[in-house]
């Protein structure tokens, strides 16, 4: 197991419907980690909606956060990687402008998550990634920020912000990480860019990536990976584009590919 990294999603992936790491994931995770398997996470979150996860399975590997901008080594507490993006004062016009009781938007910025309205949408999404957005205030607008996410009760308002993005021209990574979730993120920040950026970090011989998501925000990771998985829940594009598709996140699937691990080692053996 010593030369395989296994990065896993969270939402959707390695958590359950109430946000929870399974008992069945969390024991075959640590499992995995006492056979010398590298086992870390590539997510859309900021530091401190990942830090109960990493310290529930007790990682020490960097971490992929805000889908693929920065990374972060939990041991030392230092940003590895990190790439940032400057919005044109049109552009932040454009989006303030669309802010509404249906739509709201979340400025990450220098490990804090800010918000300009206050909505049901927003308190949802506070609830889910248990952190707190702080009162935003207008010179946020003049410096990098490592992503915005623009959440939406209607697909066609975040679709509207997309193409406004477009057509500005700026250079810029867009993604849905869910269904309502649109993020916008610096240019070539990428989870399957970070995927890259950490193994030449780590610095293991012959090392072989596992990846595992759900989402269109895990498709570069997936295809980045010398074996990616899809979970049974998976987007329908992300799952064309897998090597291979495992069970469902509730039916414990990080457990059920580590089993598939062990189960080829004994094939070998």
């Amino acid at each position: 197991m010593n030369n395989i990294l296994l990065i896993s999603d969270l939402d959707g992936t390695l958590l359950n419907a109430s946000q929870q790491i399974s008992s069945e994931n969390e024991l075959a995770i640590k499992r995995f980690i006492e056979k010398g398997g590298l086992f870390t996470l590539a997510t859309g979150r900021m530091e401190e909606a990942v830090m109960p996860f990493i310290h529930k399975l007790g990682l020490d590997l960097p971490v992929i956060l805000y889908n693929g901008a920065k990374i972060y080594c939990p041991v030392t507490d230092k940003v590895l990687y990190e790439r940032k993006l400057t919005f044109p004062q049109a552009l932040w016009d454009i989006i303030m402008r669309r802010l509404s009781d249906d739509l709201v938007l979340l400025v990450y910025q220098g490990g804090q998550v800010y918000a300009p309205l206050r909505n049901a949408l927003l308190e949802k999404h506070e609830l889910k990634d248990a952190v707190k957005c702080l009162t935003f205030e207008d010179k946020l607008m003049l410096g990098p920020v490592t992503k915005l996410l623009i959440i939406s009760e209607r697909i066609e308002a975040a679709k509207e912000i997309e193409q406004a993005v477009r057509d500005s021209s700026l250079p810029c990574e867009m993604v849905y990480s869910e269904s309502n979730y649109l993020e916008i993120l610096p240019q070539h920040a990428t989870k399957g860019t970070a995927l890259r950026e950490l193994v030449r970090l780590l610095k293991v011989d012959e090392l072989y990536t596992v990846a595992v998501g759900d989402n269109l925000n895990d498709l570069t990771m997936i295809i980045e990976a010398d074996l990616g998985y899809a979970v049974g829940n998976a987007h329908p594009l992300l799952t064309d584009a897998a090597d291979a598709v495992t069970v469902h996140h509730e039916s414990h699937a990080i457990a059920a590919i580590i089993g598939e691990f062990k189960e080829k080692r004994r094939e070998l053996a």
